[in-house]
């Protein structure tokens, strides 16, 4: 038996496989993960219509007259529906199990070597236990913000109306990428990086980037709405 805590896209993967392969496995907890759910998938439905506003806006000088008034909740209502199921991993447990892998629901904890208990059930696997738990938002010690409401990633993706400012605090890809939406749907927004640099914003990597992913570049002036304070 291998057994996979954690079920990110990486957890899903090697599961399906090695179920696939014949052995036995059993996942646990929520399958998929962070990207299609609160990242990757519905990030690029919002960019998406992000880009689409800011082609639109670009008529008038090109090619005519054009109105177009941002909703925000056509987004939100196509993730919700295609990308998400509202927020179901049904279809994904379904994908699992087929392959003959048995999902447990709850919170996997290790117990010992190969041993995992989730709940008031114990799991020993025969081969190895892959951990694969994923990440959560860090919520930065700034004071007063415990006690003020506040978005995570997760928060954001799932929102369907926009307030008329917010302040991102973090310059990384999932930052960047929800202020350029956000800003193109007339939401004010300020990035806040607590790195120096022009590597700071966009994920801190110089790395070659899709064309559909958003850059350092834009959030230095030239998305309207979006402002990066100077050092």
């Amino acid at each position: 038996m291998w057994w996979s805590s954690g079920w990110g896209q990486g957890g899903e993967y090697v599961a399906g496989t090695l179920a696939e392969a014949g052995l036995d496995v059993v996942g646990v907890e929520l399958v998929g993960g962070e990207c299609p759910y609160w990242a990757c998938v519905p990030s690029k439905m919002m960019t998406r219509a992000g880009n689409l506003l800011a082609e639109a806006g670009r008529i008038p000088a090109l090619a005519g007259e054009a109105v177009v008034t941002p909703d925000r909740t056509r987004v939100a209502g196509r993730i919700r529906d295609e990308a998400t199921d509202d927020w179901n991993d049904q279809v994904a447990a379904d994908r699992f199990t087929a392959k003959g892998g048995r999902l447990v629901r709850g919170t996997g904890r290790l117990a010992g070597p190969r041993r995992v208990t989730v709940g008031d059930r114990t799991f020993e696997a025969r081969r190895g236990v892959v951990p694969a738990t994923g990440a959560r938002p860090r919520i930065p010690a700034v004071p007063g913000l415990e006690g003020t409401p506040y978005w995570t990633d997760r928060d954001a993706m799932a929102a369907k109306e926009l307030p008329a400012s917010m302040v991102v605090l973090g310059g990384g890809a999932i930052g960047v990428e929800l202020a350029e939406v956000f800003a193109r749907f007339t939401c004010a927004v300020t990035v806040i990086e607590g790195r120096a640099g022009p590597a700071a914003v966009a994920g801190g990597a110089r790395r070659s980037r899709p064309p559909w992913e958003p850059s350092a570049e834009p959030h230095r002036g030239r998305v309207e709405g979006v402002t990066v304070p100077r050092r």
